[in-house]
């Protein structure tokens, strides 16, 4: 029954897809991002030559359409908005990347915060257990390097010369720790979207 409701949806034009995950209808909303989701990865993909990258701005996008829905009128298609929505993301990516070569110290932030303005399916609190959950799924050399830092609150410097490591290490693990996290905390809000008002 469930997967005859389900492929109903997928004949529905974007317009009508929309207006129900404008009702809160998370299969409608998956619908739309499994429809746009390979050609806006492709074009992610091709600009910025990084798979892990592309996916992460895609998802970004589509995160962030549904935690706007409420009060987010698109005037052209919807295909027309989250083209622009990922080009728009893609020169940003490029910006903050320019900025971190000048920046050493860029990674030096928590994964949280960073994730604060995709909290609307999500209480804050339902994100921190999520965030508690990935961490303990790191690499173990990599989830110390994480805890010493976010949790010890220890310096690059610091942490270095406990583990014996160079600092370049430190901060090449925390990076990856930063990445690891978001990407998996994002596809977890994704999943609650899509399961949320069905």
């Amino acid at each position: 029954m469930h997967f005859l409701h389900s492929m109903a949806f997928t004949e529905l034009t974007d317009l009508d897809l929309w207006l129900q995950a404008k009702q809160d209808k998370g299969v409608a909303f998956k619908t739309l991002f499994d429809r746009y989701w390979e050609k806006l990865y492709v074009y992610a993909f091709n600009r910025l030559k990084s798979e892990a990258d592309a996916q992460d701005i895609v998802q970004e996008v589509m995160i962030s359409l549904w935690s706007r829905r409420a009060t987010l009128d698109i005037e052209t298609s919807l295909a027309a908005y989250l083209h622009t929505a990922v080009q728009y993301e893609v020169l940003n990516h490029f910006s903050r990347t320019a900025r971190m070569a000048d920046r050493s110290m860029e990674y030096e932030q928590t994964i949280l915060p960073e994730l604060n303005s995709y909290t609307a399916p999500l209480h804050l609190k339902e994100l921190a257990t999520m965030a508690a959950n990935e961490i303990t799924r790191l690499p173990e050399k990599m989830q110390q390097v994480y805890r010493l830092r976010q949790e010890k609150n220890l310096s690059v410097k610091e942490i270095s010369g406990l583990l014996n490591i160079s600092e370049q290490t430190v901060r090449n693990q925390l990076n990856a720790s930063y990445q690891k996290l978001k990407k998996h905390l994002k596809e977890a809000i994704l999943l609650a979207i899509f399961l949320q008002g069905n």
